[in-house]
């Protein structure tokens, strides 16, 4: 089966193994779908509304979810590096088992938004508005915009690789103690 939809609608749709790579879907709703072991690289679905959808097992490299409303929508064990979800609303949203290096955040709203054994690294989270994100059990290494998540839970365990960019931007200097030179 592949992925359509009827007047820009898809509501009670299972899709499995289509694939759909750099195809457009931009202002499309879909509701109630489960989408599992599909090609969506580089799909447009830009401005579109996802409501009560599950994406299992998907290659989502390079999607491009800005200005996308996502509620109640759950990705397990997805490839969503360099996705881009700038401006977009999440709320209920869980990314479970995901990797989304170098996604783009930019500007976005997450409530509720879980993100337990994804890989964050170098994502940007620059001027996001957190409200209940838990980041705990992600790994977190070298993202942008760490003063933008206010609002988020993260794990003791984290803090110290993030220590460098929290002191960078709260304005702190960190210098070393002269008799440790």
């Amino acid at each position: 089966m592949t992925l359509a939809f009827d007047d820009g609608e898809a509501v009670g749709l299972r899709v499995t193994g289509a694939r759909h790579a750099g195809e457009v879907f931009e202002k499309v709703r879909m509701v109630d779908a489960e989408l599992v072991r599909c090609d969506l690289s580089g799909c447009d679905f830009s401005e579109a509304v996802w409501h009560r959808v599950k994406v299992i097992d998907c290659r989502c490299t390079g999607i491009d979810l800005s200005q996308t409303a996502l509620r109640s929508v759950e990705f397990a064990d997805c490839k969503l590096d360099d996705a881009n979800l700038r401006m977009a609303r999440l709320r209920e949203v869980r990314f479970s088992g995901s990797v989304l290096t170098a996604a783009e955040f930019i500007a976005s709203h997450l409530e509720n938004v879980a993100f337990p054994d994804c890989d964050l690294r170098a994502a940007n989270l620059s001027q996001v508005r957190c409200t209940d994100v838990d980041l705990r059990d992600a790994r977190l290494d070298g993202i942008q915009g760490i003063e933008s998540l206010a609002g988020a839970t993260i794990g003791v365990d984290q803090l110290f690789g993030l220590a460098h960019g929290l002191a960078r931007a709260l304005g702190l200097t960190i210098a070393v103690a002269e008799d440790e030179q």
